[in-house]
């Protein structure tokens, strides 16, 4: 074998190692047999290594002349390369929310926003509930209130998140119909992987960005918060878009299209208002001229968005600076703080790996640094947003600090590329592949792990079982529930009732009041819930309802039961699946 010949089969082994790792780093491995041999690989690092190995001894085999002339053209080629890896991180983004995000409305949060967005396009947030002056036990306004919903004066019922999420999903109904609010979040997931990379060129060029997009793309809370019809996502979304807008704008009108974006951001979650502090930093920082001037039109352009938040709750609270959540200040002690930051740190650790902890390293590399203080300041800020909550004790939640997961990539890529400027470009290359690798290697693993992408088609459970109740039950139906107490509504049509909000001792009254009033009771109850349900109402005759079959179970764990005996006949029926927005 010729020299020339080595070095072309050296070459081939290494681009099919490396396109090799490269989907190893996307689909997290993989299992299978061919033949009755057993074909099977767990990560990207050996494949990688092969590939940089066998690339490494091609290289020194060329002669000196075509390693110049070959390094040359992947330099020339490189910025394109990113900018492509980051459009195409972008599109499979929004394909996979599109394909695999949820398609119904149920819970708590997903049916407070969706639905809140209907009421916005009917033109009217107050829901009113006279039917429940008449009803005779305690709380009987909030019994009545499906999740994301609190009574208000009058026997009427409003919104308890804030509004604007629900008011970009209704702009999307108009122009989508039935699943344009379900369109938001995957657009604002794609959009957020976009400005990642605008926000890494912008501090450190092409490669960096397209590093921070593949690595927001790739990270579990980002895709799994990407499925759901939340504001986790949106909120990340506009928080990037104001500070990579704020650092690039050179004119007033940059000026106040980062406020805009800062703006709407603080509408989708007014508690990180206090974030704004930093695209306003970022602004002056990156053009000093002027500085009052685009200070004045970044106010400018998100000060409308603030009132409107304020005269939203002053309309449904009472007070401009009351939430529907009503008082929080019990929501935040310092008692907290411990917990949630060992937390924090530690879910951060087992979902994106340690390499990611880079980010503190960013401000203290020679390129940049005031930029990337900024940044880090503004990571710091979205934690300390959370620092003194109330603990939650799911991976998942770290969505309360998804805004900072951009710029911690960012940043981590910044400190691995600047950081090593005194070395060959070569070594940087390969640290910053290493880097990308075992980062996206990692995130994938845990999206498998967790099943991220069977969200959309598990949260179907809502609309299914909604839809039933359209067909199957009364339609003076009462249904007692909690977790389907909005989805029942709109889906089914049908009244609901909580039951964590009704006496323990008024049960079997409250179904004999409805029965006085010609309505059938029935319960639907997922599997956890029912032994917490048997426990409140232990004693009461209602819970009978419990030992009979149900009438009609879902594949999900979702039960519906007939608390009158006469009307549980029949053999169980299965709750079929359902698709689409309807």
């Amino acid at each position: 074998m010729t020299r020339r010949t080595a070095t072309r089969v050296l070459f081939a082994l290494a681009l099919a190692a490396g396109v090799l790792a490269a989907v190893l780093a996307v689909i997290g491995g993989f299992s299978t047999r061919i033949a009755g041999i057993r074909l099977s690989a767990r990560g990207a690092i050996r494949p990688f290594l092969v590939a940089l190995f066998a690339g490494s001894i091609a290289l020194r085999l060329l002669p000196e002349d075509e390693r110049a002339r070959l390094v040359t053209r992947a330099a020339c080629l490189g910025p394109r390369l990113a900018r492509w890896a980051a459009a195409i991180a972008t599109a499979v983004v929004l394909a996979v929310g599109i394909a695999c995000g949820t398609r119904s409305a149920g819970g708590s949060d997903s049916y407070g926003y969706v639905s809140q967005s209907q009421l916005w396009l009917q033109g009217n947030l107050h829901i009113h509930q006279d039917f429940a002056a008449a009803a005779p036990w305690p709380e009987a306004d909030w019994t009545f209130s499906p999740l994301g919903y609190k009574p208000a004066d009058n026997h009427t019922i409003v919104p308890t998140y804030a509004p604007g999420l629900p008011v970009m999903m209704a702009a999307f109904s108009k122009v989508a119909g039935p699943c344009g609010p379900f369109l938001v979040t995957p657009i604002c997931a794609a959009l957020t992987v976009a400005f990642a990379y605008l926000l890494g060129a912008r501090l450190s060029g092409p490669l960096v960005g397209a590093v921070a997009a593949v690595l927001t793309a790739t990270s579990p809370t980002f895709i799994f918060m990407s499925m759901w019809s939340m504001s986790d996502v949106p909120a990340t979304a506009f928080w990037t878009a104001a500070l990579v807008v704020a650092w690039r704008s050179r004119g007033i009108t940059g000026a106040a299209l980062a406020g805009i974006a800062a703006g709407i951001a603080i509408a989708i979650r007014p508690n990180l208002a206090l974030l704004i502090l930093f695209p306003g930093a970022s602004l002056l920082l990156a053009y000093p001229a002027r500085r009052v001037s685009r200070a004045l039109m970044f106010l400018a352009g998100s000060v409308p968005f603030v009132v409107f938040v304020a005269l939203f709750n002053d309309a449904l609270y009472g007070s401009p600076m009351r939430s529907g959540y009503g008082d929080t200040a019990s929501l935040f002690t310092l008692d907290n703080l411990a917990v949630n930051l060992t937390q924090f740190s530690s879910w951060l650790w087992q979902t994106q790996g340690p390499l990611v902890f880079l980010c503190v390293l960013a401000p203290f590399v020679p390129h940049n640094r005031k930029p990337a203080l900024v940044l880090l300041a503004f990571v710091a800020g979205v934690f300390a947003c959370y620092a003194l909550y109330t603990p939650f004790h799911a991976w998942w939640f770290l969505r309360f600090v998804l805004p900072a997961f951009p710029a911690i990539f960012v940043l981590a890529a910044h400190a691995v590329w600047r950081g090593l400027a005194r070395f060959d470009l070569r070594l940087r290359l390969v640290a910053m592949l290493v880097f990308t690798l075992v980062c996206m290697d990692w995130g994938v693993r845990v999206s498998k792990r967790e099943h991220v992408l069977d969200l959309g088609e598990g949260e179907q459970k809502y609309a299914d079982v909604g839809r039933f109740i359209a067909r199957e039950l009364p339609r003076d139906a009462v249904v007692i529930a909690i977790g389907h107490s909005g989805s029942v509504r709109s889906y089914g049509g049908r009244l609901t009732l909580r039951y964590d909000w009704l006496d323990a001792a008024w049960l079997d009254r409250a179904v004999a009041y409805f029965r006085s009033t010609g309505r059938t009771t029935y319960l639907v109850l997922e599997a956890p819930e029912i032994a917490e349900f048997r426990e409140k109402f232990g004693g009461q005759q209602s819970v009978a309802a419990l030992d009979r079959p149900a009438i009609a179970t879902h594949p999900r764990g979702v039960y519906l039961y007939a608390i009158d005996a006469s009307a549980a006949t029949g053999a169980p029926r299965v709750i079929p699946r359902t698709s689409g927005c309807e």
